[in-house]
């Protein structure tokens, strides 16, 4: 566990960002409050895009309801410019008063407005026909006079080629992290660009904005792309310095992590900020950049509580210090390397009190059972299994859950390999260190449903590194601890079976071999007899 701390704790070295100003930052407010269809306040506004003046020239919005018509203004202001979104979904009555506003507040701000963008990803969520949309693009249009386009993924501009007829230029999504088939940070730069090439080709005569590229902080990897603040700087900063040399026009998302987004996306959705949601700046622009740069506290943390433990192991442990001490010493510095991961998961992962409930729940019952194993292991007179039949089936019921949602609906779903590592350690303990007692514990307690819980974690471990590709070591990792967990179930019961199998051909074999063994005595007495 240490070596995950040391590797996220070094300085990578990643390529300096350009010294120019970003382009464009999608805004939504800072803070960690804002939830869509909730009014915005002009103070709000103000207070971040005045942070976000240090670092680019503009902000895209994607409605002009709630408060967000304010934006042109308090930009005009801060000498920022704005790409002004309207929302347009399958509510015709919303489509009216957005297409309304939106017109209204651009002729109002046509020198702050740089264009308009009717509709986001209208086409992905097939929320209106291709026709529709096209005509409130061209509406707009007629009405403000100003540069208007529509903004989704590349696949829906060359599946809609009407949309293109309809817009001044052509705004494409290239996110990497949301592609079928994911390219890692390795590839990922000259991959953008030449998905940008192709679009430019696809679409002659007009111009490809980049309306949204960028990548997560935090949350689970897809395929080859990992998630991470070294991973996000590496990107950003190589995708400016492409676009400054090709002239490439670019938005990044965006400019403040979104807590929101968590519900619906899981962790990886809320964290696309180059701002954490207090407004702080995730990384710097030049220079190399750790992961995790209190990574070495961590390990000191662990180091210090290993030689504690190693120290009360000595000293309480009698004839068997020297196990006692390892086994006190190596939990200490698990309990810290663990737990510190688990802060970390549950401060980025849970989105609602449901979600702490859950997770908070699942780390307690992990612990405990990793301390009950512990306690009997440093036991020798201890035959029992220690695990109670109800913390075995909760932990095993929560494990079998994260797993049938990785299976059938995986692509918004984390892989939680820290949140359940000391409740499979507990398990393996369990087994590995008295079998019998973990197998009579399986039959005499719930033994049905454990047993097929246990069958699914197994199955699940195997299926889900082959779901993902195994390019992603997150989807191993958690398809190693389903294993273990089913296995720390199974495998003692196998174990048991085969051992009362062989023990009944013992059983049997006996009588035989004594009947044999009379038989041949008598034999050799008839023999005797008959001799002179």
């Amino acid at each position: 566990m240490l070596w995950w701390w040391w590797r996220d704790a070094q300085p990578v070295t990643v390529a300096d960002g350009p010294a120019a100003r970003l382009q464009c930052v999608s805004y939504a407010p800072s803070g960690g409050q804002y939830q869509p269809l909730e009014p915005v306040s002009r103070e709000e506004i103000r207070r971040d895009l005045a942070l976000l003046a240090a670092r680019t020239g503009c902000v895209r919005t994607y409605t002009v309801s709630d408060g967000f018509d304010q934006v042109p203004a308090v930009a005009r202001e801060l000498g920022l410019q704005v790409i002004l979104g309207a929302w347009i979904g399958r509510e015709a009555e919303h489509n009216e008063k957005e297409v309304a506003l939106v017109i209204d507040v651009a002729n109002r701000h046509r020198d702050t407005i740089r264009a308009i963008v009717v509709g986001n990803e209208v086409m992905l969520r097939h929320e209106l026909p291709p026709a529709q949309l096209a005509a409130l693009i061209r509406r707009v249009g007629g009405a403000t006079g100003l540069p208007v386009t529509y903004a989704d993924v590349w696949g829906f501009w060359v599946k809609h080629r009407v949309l293109s007829e309809a817009v001044s230029f052509v705004t494409v999504h290239i996110i990497p992290y949301w592609d079928d088939d994911p390219v890692g940070i390795d590839a990922v730069i000259p991959y953008v660009d030449d998905l940008y090439a192709q679009m430019q080709r696809q679409f002659p005569g007009k111009e490809v904005l980049i309306g949204e590229t960028g990548w997560p902080s935090a949350g689970r990897p897809r395929g080859a792309i990992e998630p991470g603040r070294v991973n996000q700087a590496r990107y950003v900063r190589e995708f400016a310095a492409l676009a400054e040399e090709r002239g490439i026009r670019y938005n990044l998302i965006e400019a403040f992590d979104q807590p929101w987004k968590r519900v619906p996306e899981g962790t990886v959705g809320g964290h696309w900020g180059l701002y954490d949601r207090d407004g702080r700046e995730k990384f710097p622009w030049t220079g190399p950049i750790a992961e995790l740069p209190w990574g070495r506290s961590v390990i000191l943390g662990a180091l210090v509580a290993a030689a504690l433990g190693a120290l009360a192991g000595w000293f309480t442990g009698g004839a068997r210090r020297p196990l006692r001490a390892l086994v006190l010493g190596t939990a200490a510095a698990l309990v810290v390397t663990i737990g510190a991961r688990q802060y970390l998961d549950l401060l980025l992962g849970n989105a609602t009190v449901l979600d702490w409930g859950g997770t908070l729940t699942v780390a307690a019952a992990g612990w405990l059972g990793f301390t009950l194993a512990i306690t009997a292991l440093l036991r020798p007179d201890f035959t029992r299994d220690p695990l109670p039949a109800v913390l075995t089936m909760l932990l095993l019921l929560a494990c079998a859950y994260v797993c049938l949602g990785l299976v059938f609906a995986g692509r918004h779903r984390d892989f939680h390999v820290w949140l359940f590592l000391p409740a499979a350690l507990g398990l393996a303990i369990t087994a590995l260190s008295n079998p019998a007692a973990r197998a009579l514990a399986v039959l005499r307690r719930h033994g049905t449903e454990q047993l097929l819980l246990a069958a699914w974690l197994a199955v699940a471990g195997l299926l889900i590194p082959l779901q993902e590709g195994f390019a992603n070591g997150r989807s191993i990792g958690w398809g190693a601890l389903s294993l273990l967990m089913g296995s720390a179930v199974l495998l003692p019961l196998v174990l048991q079976a085969r051992q009362h199998q062989r023990t009944d051909q013992h059983a049997d074999a006996r009588p035989r071999e004594a009947v044999e063994h009379h038989a041949d005595r008598a034999d050799g007495h008839r023999e005797d007899g008959d001799r002179p």
